[in-house]
């Protein structure tokens, strides 16, 4: 299944659910509890459920972005094109700073 049909697919699923209908806070919400969900399955180092807890919040977030009317492909899109010529460092720690952030 491509990733667009999936998307689809769990946007008729909401839709079926009336989810896509409700408020947004809502959505917002299940998307907190599901990053607490994720961080707590990383920190245990718990593969199924730090697996079940990433798709979650993928779909909690697309759900979200449907009810508050923003493309969620064009959202990523959009960030990518922001990143993709971005230069900078990245610390030993796995943290990447902006050049510009570099000489502040």
């Amino acid at each position: 299944m491509t990733y667009e049909e999936l998307t689809t697919k769990i946007m008729e699923w909401a839709h079926e659910r009336k989810i896509d209908e409700a408020d947004p806070r809502v959505e917002f919400m299940k998307m907190a509890e599901e990053l607490g969900e994720l961080s707590s399955a990383y920190n245990k180092q718990k593969r199924a459920q730090l697996i079940d807890s990433i798709g979650d919040l993928q779909i909690a977030l697309l759900i979200f972005s449907k009810l508050v009317g923003v493309d969620h492909h064009s959202a990523v899109e959009n960030a990518y094109r922001e990143i993709s010529n971005r230069h900078g460092k990245t610390t030993a720690a796995g943290v990447f700073i902006k050049e510009s952030d570099l000489h502040d």
